[in-house]
């Protein structure tokens, strides 16, 4: 019996040293495990690594180019003011003429007669005028009476100047220096008050008219440096009008450029370009597949650049102008460092390790 009681007490105390030291052993490893895995953190992993360069912004004038044709300065259409026969073509067509130059003539039939009878008239109301007015200083007319002569003489005055002016309108005058472009009659024919008798021009000075679209229109203005290019031919000139309401069909805006044709040596309806320069801002150089490259996840167009603590930055831009080997564009501080390759691996706030161009040189 005491043997077995020794047996038991035996065991107990061996069960229990093997439990105490076992859970010894097992916290050791564990904590042994916890270290490696915070030494294994701990370790600094390679950061990505990306080209940069040095990047400063320039003075940058934009030059916005507008395709259009050659207008007249001024296009006419002339039109009857008086009806009757045409008597006469008196220009030819094509001939550049002065204001003022007879084109065509209209049949005045009875109208000189009718101007005459119209003038003799007119004395006779004068020497009726003349003649109540002394009577009236003698006393010998009423007032009333005097009226009546005076309203007579008005009416005789406006008879003649209307006669007058029924005469003058038949003939077609040029309105202003230019080219009698075309005759919408022709001899014989009878033409009604309204009619289209001719079509006139005046090609000194001359217009380039172009459409700009809403954009390019808050870019240009009156002052702008503006010149022409017709064909292989440049011109000087001006911006002369800015639309300020949008065409309708299309939403863009007519630019018309103004210059000296005095030589006549460019017709209407040439294909013509508007070259003008924008206002000078700070810009930076880019090729396009830094620019392209760069576009962040919304779609933005973007670069991006390494900022103080080898962070990566992004700043959307706008193109402003292209060169000959790339595209310049603004929204960027005056100096940065631009990522030139690896922009396409590195997100905004990442860190980097920045490569200078330079050092692989």
């Amino acid at each position: 019996m005491k043997t077995n009681l020794t047996i038991a007490i035996t065991i107990v105390v061996l069960l229990t040293a093997w439990m105490i030291f076992g859970s010894i052993g097992a916290n050791q490893k564990a904590a042994e495990d916890a270290e490696a895995q915070t030494a294994a953190a701990n370790e600094k992993k390679p950061l990505p690594s990306v080209r940069v360069r040095d990047s400063i912004a320039q003075p940058y004038a934009a030059q916005i180019t507008l395709r259009g044709k050659t207008e007249a300065s001024r296009d006419s259409v002339l039109k009857a003011e008086i009806g009757g026969q045409i008597l006469r073509i008196v220009a030819p067509r094509g001939a550049q003429v002065e204001a003022g130059a007879p084109l065509i003539e209209i049949d005045s039939q009875n109208l000189p007669e009718q101007l005459a009878a119209a003038k003799t008239l007119l004395t006779q109301r004068k020497l009726e005028y003349e003649a109540a007015q002394k009577l009236r200083t003698n006393g010998y007319q009423s007032e009333t009476r005097l009226a009546e002569f005076a309203a007579l003489l008005a009416d005789a005055q406006n008879q003649v100047a209307a006669t007058e002016i029924a005469l003058e309108n038949t003939v077609i005058r040029a309105p202003f220096d230019g080219i009698f472009n075309e005759r919408l009659v022709e001899v014989g024919e009878f033409v009604a008050v309204g009619d289209p008798m001719a079509h006139f021009l005046a090609l000194h000075p001359m217009i380039v008219s172009a459409e700009a679209t809403a954009l390019e229109i808050q870019k240009i203005d009156h002052d702008s440096p503006a010149i022409a290019k017709i064909g292989e031919r440049t011109v000087q000139g001006r911006i002369r009008y800015l639309s300020r309401a949008a065409n309708e069909a299309v939403r863009t805006y007519t630019v018309e450029f103004e210059f000296d044709n005095q030589d006549l040596s460019f017709e209407a309806g040439l294909t013509a370009d508007i070259v003008t320069t924008t206002e000078s801002a700070m810009a930076h150089k880019v090729t396009p597949a830094v620019l392209f490259l760069s576009a962040d996840t919304d779609g933005e167009l973007g670069l991006k650049t390494v900022e103080e603590g080898d962070t990566v930055g992004f700043y959307k831009t706008e193109i402003i102008g292209t060169g000959d080997d790339g595209f310049w564009v603004s929204g960027l501080p005056d100096k940065v460092k631009l990522i030139t390759v690896g922009q396409g691996f590195v997100v905004p706030g990442a860190t980097v390790e920045a490569v200078e161009e330079s050092a692989l040189q």
